[in-house]
């Protein structure tokens, strides 16, 4: 028994990483939705398929030290809590990768760049309705720049979607080229722009280093707890205390 399904599969991340968060999030969510006992704990049966789902896909996406066991000592809440931490734990590191990796393949744009680009947008759209092609190359190429310009609304622009937009905008206008004219020059300068601001972004930010392996995750289990630590009385008002 998992709580995965064969649709959950498809369309993973590249990203080992990333697949494992992706999968973890929706197998810990449809543990959370089982009925709860009297006393609001889940059923150890339950727990018990969900660690053996995320050990499963953590040995496959090489997701180190995440395991658990299956008849532990004590109460079994105690060993799925173990279990959930060692994952968040793994969960943090792979998504501060995610954040460096999204972050080198976006890019930031200006608001005068965004406002040059949406102009060039409109141009392009322009020119594409008055243009002599079938209704559905060019309803299809609409629907492709409407892409565009909901890519270019977001606070960091994902550049391989914008290249995808704009390779496939200029497949159609290769195959049209007698009657869109000036769209090959607009799809040139929207490409300069985004080039130029990715170009000055990467000078300005310092070399990210590259991704440290999975380190060895604390063992909360034996660490010491504090030593409580009290006042000590002046030495100078020792001789006043009555008693």
């Amino acid at each position: 028994m998992g709580y995965l399904k064969n649709d959950d599969y498809d369309d993973l991340p590249e990203d080992d990483g990333e697949a494992f968060a992706k999968l973890e999030a929706i197998s810990r969510d449809r543990l959370y939705e089982e009925e709860r006992d009297r006393d609001g704990d889940l059923p150890w049966e339950c727990m018990l398929s969900y660690m053996n789902e995320i050990t499963a896909l953590a040995d496959q996406f090489e997701v180190t030290e995440i395991s658990y066991d299956a008849q532990p000592e004590g109460h079994y809440s105690n060993e799925f809590a173990r279990f959930t931490r060692a994952v968040d734990y793994r969960l943090a590191q792979i998504r501060v990768r995610m954040s460096r990796r999204n972050k080198r393949n976006s890019v930031a744009i200006t608001v005068p760049a965004r406002e040059k680009i949406q102009h060039h947008l409109e141009r392009l759209k322009e020119e594409v309705k008055a243009a002599n092609i079938p209704d559905k190359r060019k309803n299809a190429l609409l629907d492709r720049i409407a892409d565009f310009e909901a890519e270019l609304a977001k606070r960091r622009v994902n550049l391989a979607a914008v290249m995808t937009v704009i390779a496939l905008v200029s497949s159609v206008i290769h195959d049209n080229a007698e009657t869109l004219i000036e769209s090959p020059k607009i799809v040139q300068a929207i490409s300069a722009l985004f080039g130029a601001a990715k170009t000055e972004e990467d000078e300005a930010t310092p070399k990210l280093p590259a991704p440290e392996p999975f380190k060895a995750i604390p063992d909360l289990r034996t660490a010491e707890p504090p030593k409580q630590t009290f006042a000590e009385f002046d030495s100078d008002l020792d001789d006043e205390v009555p008693f």
